[in-house]
């Protein structure tokens, strides 16, 4: 929802050094003090308070206008914070979000425990995020409380801070996230007042987490990282409620229990050095957090094939070959019936998905929904780790949200596409390339994974999620030969001086058959379409390519699935049909399709083939038979 990584006012901000010098000789005088940072607990009392003229940033994605001082409503008061929070579909800005950063130096608030605020609403709202520490600039003591019930009359209340001692010069006081999830869209006002930092005294039984209090197993690789996540700090008000704070990395000390496998940074990066097994656990003001990592580093990862698509014919998902469309989330945590977990990470800049304690799981891309009309296919890479369990019942849905472009509008149409243990090899990317068959595909949304009749499969990898279209034809030319000319005897390139051929087409190849001249960025190329087989002659002037080793041929098909190539030498009395003739087929099985595959062949293969002094006839077969256009190009012998 929110881009904290830009923000819309630009501050200059100067630092003024005031230099001096001082003799070595010299020491500081008795009364000399250290500086100290600010403990004012105000920020917003009526007004801004000791916040400077510069302070408030929206993030980049919100309505910028949202914030404003109300001077007719306040708590016990005339003033204070007014947030109006936006309709979802308003053009300017779908929620009100920002931050509110010192103008200047930090402030030091380590004798606090808690921000508190009154707040109230126009309507009861559920707010999506208040917290505090986020300054666009570092973020290291960022803390939030989630989901806060704000109602129609003023209320107190109370966001504890993880762990005071580390507020030494913070600058970021509030942080707010405010959307219409809990009013079907519609906008609403919020007020705040009365916001400060305090030491309450009340803030009890501080209970950090990590990884939501879990122990959970991560198989891993040399060279990745992971990051450590849904930190967690609970605490009791005193009211004998408990309350969840989302807590910054930077609260907690990480510990690895073998940093030769794997060593974990401030931020709750895991990096993987070596194979090997090590737990990572954390601590929290000196109390130990629930949960904890055990890594078990497999040593050098295997990345997916590379993806070799034209990007023209290509809808990304998730590719770090792509551009991907904007995607709602990768794993939306569907509750109160989701299980899985996320542990993504990445090998050398190639990002890959990693789902966990596996149920079920969804990719949605919804704003907006996806046009793949012109797409044919559903490409992924898939990976599981360990074995693959001998019951495995894996299903993938693609979800078309219909003319209204909402899931669940009625109007949903979906294909279920299932696999079993039998397409999956264990500790092996696997490809997956799915025909879509919807008769709808112009409003995709969502892609679905999920575990059925009892299929225990709990982890696994994947990348490269895209739709494709398979291209009719080239868009670019065959890569240009370099064999030297004075070593090739040409039938067909525009890089060489071509023999006389009497025909590209003769009228015994099949009948289905077309044969056209194209042009792509100016190369000359031949297409057969509906290829079955095509004969290619040169019976009024045999080659002779007895001093030839090789023969290449170009190929472009969107569809075959195999070539065949075959010579036929006309013998010593150079004439068709007669008994000295002698012949030979070689077949390319699944050669490459949507790009031009260079086939070098050497003559040697072609050993049915007695004789190379007067070749007459070159034919091509396609499978499947009348089904596939074929294009040539770089059609020669050489040595």
């Amino acid at each position: 929802m929110k881009n904290i990584s830009n923000y819309i006012r630009i501050s200059s901000l100067f630092l003024v050094t005031v230099g001096f010098l001082v003799s070595c000789e010299r020491e500081l005088s008795d009364d000399a003090v250290l500086a100290t940072f600010s403990s004012t607990p105000e920020v917003f009392t009526d007004g801004p308070v000791g916040l400077g003229s510069d302070f408030y940033f929206p993030y980049a994605d919100s309505k910028f206008t949202a914030f404003s001082v109300d001077n007719e409503e306040g708590y016990q008061s005339n003033a204070s914070i007014r947030i109006d929070v936006p309709n979802s579909d308003d053009p300017l800005g779908a929620y009100a979000g920002g931050i509110f950063r010192v103008d200047g130096a930090g402030r030091d608030l380590t004798k606090y425990d808690a921000l508190t605020f009154w707040a109230k609403a126009s309507q009861g709202v559920s707010v999506g995020e208040i917290g505090f520490g986020e300054d666009f600039l570092e973020n290291k003591y960022i803390a939030t409380r989630t989901n806060i019930s704000v109602g129609t009359n003023w209320t107190k209340y109370v966001i504890p801070i993880p762990d005071a001692s580390k507020l030494t010069q913070e600058r970021g006081l509030l942080r707010y996230a405010a959307g219409t999830q809990s009013t079907n869209g519609s906008g609403y006002t919020l007020w705040i007042d009365e916001l400060r930092f305090e030491k309450l005294g009340t803030i009890a039984q501080p209970r950090p987490s990590i990884v939501n209090g879990q122990d959970v197993n991560l198989t891993s690789f040399i060279g990745v990282t992971s990051q450590v996540t849904d930190l967690i700090q609970t605490f009791n008000l005193g009211t004998g409620n408990d309350v969840d704070i989302i807590a910054a990395p930077n609260y907690f000390e990480f510990t690895s229990s073998n940093p030769s496998v794997a060593t974990v940074d401030t931020s709750g990066l895991i990096s993987i050095n070596t194979s090997g097994t090590t737990t990572v656990t954390a601590t929290l003001g000196g109390n130990d957090a629930a949960g904890s990592i055990t890594v078990n580093s497999l040593g050098t990862f295997q990345l997916p094939p590379t993806p070799t698509r034209d990007p023209s014919n290509v809808i990304s998902i998730f590719s770090d070959f792509y551009t991907n469309v904007p995607v709602d989330f990768y794993n939306g945590f569907w509750e109160p019936f989701q299980t899985t977990l996320s542990a993504d990470f990445d090998v050398n800049g190639d990002n890959i998905l990693n789902y966990t304690n596996f149920n079920f799981v969804g990719n949605q891309f919804a704003n907006p929904t996806i046009d793949i009309t012109d797409k044919s296919n559903l490409h992924l890479n898939m990976y599981i780790p360990g074995s693959i369990p001998a019951n495995l019942d894996f299903l993938i849905s693609v979800v078309d949200f219909g003319p209204d472009g909402a899931d669940g509008g009625g109007d949903d149409t979906r294909q279920q596409i299932f696999f079993n243990g039998s397409d999956f090899v264990a500790d092996s990317w696997v490809t997956l390339d799915v025909p879509i068959t919807l008769a709808n595909k112009s409003n995709i949304g969502l892609i679905i994974y999920e575990n059925i009749n009892g299929s225990p499969l709990s982890n696994f990898y994947l990348d490269n999620i895209y739709f494709y279209g398979e291209p009719t034809s080239p868009s670019t030319p065959a890569a240009s030969p370099t064999d030297p000319a004075g070593n090739v005897i040409s039938l067909f390139s525009d890089a060489y001086t071509d023999v006389p051929v009497d025909t590209f087409r003769t009228p015994w190849s099949s009948a289905s058959t077309v044969l056209t001249n194209e042009v792509v960025s100016g190369d000359n190329i031949k297409k057969y379409a509906s290829l079955g087989f095509a004969g290619i002659e040169t019976l009024n002037n045999s080659v002779d390519a007895s001093s030839m080793t090789h023969v290449r041929i170009d190929t472009w098909s969107a569809n075959y699935t195999s070539f065949a190539l075959k010579l036929v030498d006309l013998g010593a009395d150079n004439t068709i049909g007669t008994a000295d003739d002698s012949e030979h087929e070689v077949t390319i099985t699944n050669p490459v399709t949507g790009q031009w595959v260079n086939h070098d062949i050497p003559l040697s293969d072609f050993t049915g083939l007695t004789n190379r002094s007067n070749l007459g006839q070159y034919i091509i077969v396609g499978q499947p038979t009348n089904a596939n256009d074929v294009f040539i190009d770089n059609f020669y012998f050489r040595n």
